[in-house]
C-alpha cells in the first residue's frame, strides 16, 4: 500500500446509521428484502487501558477490545448495531447509545430509517494502513479493536461525504462475515 486510495480496494461494507435499530432492521428485511439482521444491542468497547500510546495517529500496543476517539482511548463507547449481507456486501446499521458516539450520531437524519455512513473496506494490514493515513497527513477520527477486527475510521466527510471504515480481520473476524454472507446466499 502506497497512497490512500490503496485502502479502497477491497469493499467489505456500506455502513448506516439510525436512531432506531428495530425500525432500520426491518426496513432492511422487509423493503429491501434481506434475510433477517443480527443484532446486537449494547455493544461495548470503552475501557481503561492504561498508558497505551492512545495519543499517537498510530493504534495502542494493547490487547483486548478498545477504542480510541480523536486519539484519546475512550472509558465509554456504547452503540446498537444490527448486521446481515446482500451477497458479500455487508449492511451495517448503527444505532449510538451512550459513550464517545458522536461520529454515529451526528450522522442520523431523525425520522429516516438509516442515513449512509461510512463505506467499509478490509486490508490485510491494519498497522499499514494506519502508516498510510498518517503519511497522507491525516489520523483516525476513531479506531479500536473488538471480536477479531481491527478497525479505523477515516473522516471523508468534507471531501466525500462520509466516512471510510478500513477493517484488518482475523479468522474469527473473517468467519463473523462468512456466516452473515452464506445466510445471504442461502436464500438466493
Amino acid at each position: 500500500m502506497k497512497t490512500l486510495s490503496d485502502l479502497l480496494r477491497n469493499t467489505l461494507q456500506l455502513g448506516y446509521v439510525t436512531d432506531d435499530l428495530d425500525a432500520a432492521a426491518e426496513f432492511l428485511e422487509s423493503k429491501l428484502g434481506t434475510v433477517r439482521c443480527v443484532k446486537s444491542y449494547r455493544s461495548s468497547l470503552g475501557r481503561p487501558l492504561g498508558d497505551a500510546n492512545a495519543s499517537s495517529a498510530q493504534p495502542p500496543v494493547v490487547d483486548g477490545p478498545h477504542i480510541v476517539v480523536d486519539g484519546t482511548l475512550g472509558d465509554e463507547w456504547v452503540i446498537d448495531v444490527a448486521l446481515v449481507n446482500a451477497g458479500p456486501t455487508n449492511l451495517e446499521i448503527i444505532r449510538p447509545v451512550s459513550g464517545r458516539v458522536d461520529l454515529y450520531r451526528n450522522g442520523i437524519r431523525p425520522g429516516a430509517a438509516a442515513t449512509f455512513h461510512h463505506a467499509g473496506f478490509r486490508v490485510d494490514d491494519f498497522d499499514e494502513a494506519s502508516a498510510i493515513v498518517e503519511k497522507s497527513g491525516r489520523s483516525w477520527a476513531q479506531y479500536g479493536a473488538t471480536g477479531g477486527v481491527r478497525f479505523g475510521y477515516l473522516d471523508l466527510t468534507a471531501e466525500l461525504g462520509h466516512f471510510v471504515e478500513v477493517m484488518e480481520l482475523d479468522e474469527n473476524g473473517a468467519s463473523v462475515f462468512a456466516t452473515l454472507e452464506n445466510a445471504s446466499n442461502a436464500v438466493a
